[in-house]
């Protein structure tokens, strides 16, 4: 008899592997977009209708968030018109006059607002239960902008005169630790924590020789010399003091969005995608930073 044939052998079932696309992460010296995202973001819950996205605003925050004959104009400005562009939604603004509390806004439900904006610094003590931020998407440094008749070029060993900060600030944490390694208990003999003073006013005031400096981020500084290149000057960045940081180990700027609204996922998903395509960088050039 011819010989048998072995039925042939049943091969284990294959699996199948659902392959997920990620997103690299992105980090320049100063755009800083760093975390991988879920593939589907959730649907929006906002407090409006009809598409409207409410944002509360701190506009007295050249060149990250101001007001300039009527209109909103800005690096978070556009990063935030831009993203309502990709998702069919209508800017709204609220404006805010007290920036130290700008951050909480969205946790407030008698607010109405979906997420704040204005140069908002991601800190350790800025935490909320109702609050969810998005990645950060800009990586700051510290700087004080000087008159040139009177020059910090080593901060804070060229203090002499008043240096001025914003109440609450990262910067004004970071200002009065140095400050007070020179001066001890006399650190506010030349430290000036302003509280909502105007961009506009404290510049003023620098020009007219009424304080020596003023602290700023590195990229403000930046934005502030090269309105007034012949009469203002800057040191040399420095990374802030570092109990002065946040979650992430250096300054950063991120966008506190309402818990449950499902905005943060989006918002991680536009700048991640800006962060990719040059939009983000772009944006970076367009306002001198």
């Amino acid at each position: 008899m011819p010989p048998r044939n072995s039925p042939p052998k049943k091969s284990p079932p294959k699996k199948i592997v659902k392959k997920t696309t990620l997103l690299q992460p992105v980090v320049t010296e100063r755009i800083h977009v760093s975390r991988l995202l879920h593939l589907d973001a959730p649907e929006l819950e906002l407090h409006a209708g009809r598409g409207r996205l409410r944002i509360a605003v701190y506009a007295e925050f050249f060149p990250v968030a101001y007001r300039d004959n009527g209109a909103y104009k800005g690096l978070d400005i556009d990063l935030i018109e831009g993203f309502c562009r990709s998702a069919g939604l209508k800017p709204q603004y609220v404006r805010v006059r007290d920036w130290l509390d700008a951050w909480e806004k969205p946790s407030r439900w008698g607010e109405r607002v979906d997420l704040a904006i204005g140069g908002i610094g991601r800190a350790a003590h800025r935490t909320s239960s109702s609050i969810e931020w998005t990645l950060p998407y800009f990586t700051v440094r510290r700087t004080i902008v000087y008159n040139l008749k009177n020059p910090i070029r080593r901060f804070p060993e060229d203090v002499t005169g008043v240096v001025v900060g914003t109440m609450g600030s990262t910067g004004m944490n970071d200002a009065e630790e140095r400050l007070r390694q020179k001066f001890g208990d006399a650190v506010w003999d030349h430290l000036d924590d302003r509280w909502n003073s105007p961009d506009a006013k404290d510049i003023r005031d620098l020009l007219d020789g009424k304080i020596q400096g003023l602290m700023r981020g590195s990229f403000v500084g930046r934005a502030i010399v090269t309105q007034h290149p012949k009469q203002l000057g800057m040191a040399e960045p420095w990374d802030a003091a570092p109990k002065s940081l946040g979650p992430y180990g250096n300054e950063v700027f991120a966008f506190p969005c309402r818990r449950g609204s499902g905005l943060a996922a989006q918002l991680n998903a536009y700048l991640l995608r800006a962060s990719h395509n040059g939009d983000l960088a772009r944006l970076v050039r367009k306002h001198k930073l």
